[in-house]
């Protein structure tokens, strides 16, 4: 008997439609089919710590500030930082490549793929005549563009939430070119979005700081109980989720990074035991903006001559993995290759053609399991 056509229709409908929620699928170029389930996660918390190289943070541990501008390992204590990285999987190949504008380019860059900011905006706020806002597509509008959500966690945030922008000093050390997201227009300009970035902590662990190296070991760190607060409720997390320590716990002002060191042990097994991370699909990328110390001595020791590579790291629960344990890959990566990880998850389309959307730019998959827990 003849199968009537609008049956083979229907079978068809299916067909296609199985195909397209178990496949990664680009119409053709500049048409993307979104995936509302990611391929490797569905929620992922990036971390940008500041200004050291992988040596500095990773190898062999010292007492802290025993170090010297001879060094040839870790600048203090690194308990953690080898801990995680051994644990997890560790890219030993990851630099910044050309990117301009010291930290706050790095932060522009894993957020847009836009290399070249302006320098002067490291020194001027966003949105004054020595920094226009910048109006490049980024990470924000894509992820809004195709459904997911997103939030922006800053430790020592004198807002509950909002784009705020100006250096806060003690108690709160936070830097506004540590904030990527209120450089961009359609954010710094929209109350909307700017209520997506919010205080990581509900109080200041450092609260006073003589110089700029007071603040260092031995001081107590943050406990970010805020942003734990929303790892710790399904409902309250986001896909995408961008936390930017203070000053003090990213090793920003403290060449010897036994304090971020303690930083990370005190917060980031928090965020790995949470509930998001031991029952949903979510990925922990931890990085470092540049590779060269803050400070030169006399108010700190002077760090040794830095390498390009910087300590990088994707993480997970062990119990509900979605990153591979106890991987190290040589292969070259950069800001970019974090951005493609995120955008190539969701099969989101790249920002920038020559940068993230550039062949030669590869995105981060080894370090992920095809097929995570559900």
């Amino acid at each position: 008997m003849r199968t009537p056509i609008i049956s083979f229709l229907f079978l068809t409908v299916i067909l296609v439609s199985g195909a397209l929620a178990n496949t990664t699928l680009s119409v053709s170029n500049s048409v993307y089919i979104p995936l509302t389930v990611g391929r490797w996660f569905d929620y992922v918390v990036v971390i940008m710590m500041e200004n050291h190289f992988l040596n500095n943070t990773y190898g062999l541990s010292v007492l802290p500030n025993s170090w010297n501008s001879n060094s040839k390992t870790c600048l203090g204590n690194c308990t953690y930082f080898n801990l995680l990285a051994n644990s997890n999987g560790l890219a030993e190949n990851y630099t910044i490549d050309s990117i301009q504008a010291g930290s706050l380019g790095d932060y522009i860059a894993i957020t847009s793929g836009f290399g070249n900011t302006n320098p002067a905006c490291n020194s001027n706020p966003p949105g004054s005549g020595g920094c226009t806002l910048l109006t490049n597509q980024n990470i924000v509008d894509t992820l809004e563009n195709f459904g997911l959500s997103w939030k922006a966690y800053m430790e020592g945030y004198t807002l509950q939430s909002g784009c705020l922008n100006s250096d806060q000093g003690p108690p709160y050390y936070y830097r506004v070119s540590h904030n990527p997201f209120i450089y961009y227009k359609d954010i710094h300009d929209n109350m909307a979005r700017c209520s997506n970035i919010v205080n990581a902590n509900s109080h200041q662990a450092n609260q006073t700081r003589a110089s700029d190296t007071s603040v260092c070991w031995p001081q107590p760190v943050d406990d970010d109980d805020l942003f734990l607060k929303d790892l710790n409720s399904v409902t309250s997390a986001s896909n995408y989720m961008f936390l930017t320590p203070n000053t003090a716990d990213d090793a920003h002002d403290c060449n010897d990074v036994s304090l971020s060191n303690a930083w990370m042990n005190r917060v980031i097994p928090q965020i790995l035991s949470s509930a998001l991370f031991m029952t949903k699909k979510a990925a922990l990328f931890v990085t470092f903006d540049e590779p060269d110390c803050t400070f030169t001595a006399p108010t700190s020791p002077p760090c040794p001559s830095s390498a390009p590579q910087l300590y990088t790291v994707w993480a997970s629960n062990s119990n509900n993995p979605t990153t591979v344990p106890g991987f190290k890959s040589l292969n070259p990566y950069t800001h970019y290759s974090a951005l493609k990880t995120i955008e190539d998850n969701w099969n989101l389309p790249h920002l920038v053609p020559s940068t993230d959307g550039s062949p030669s730019t590869q995105n981060m998959q080894e370090f992920l399991r095809s097929n995570p827990n559900p």
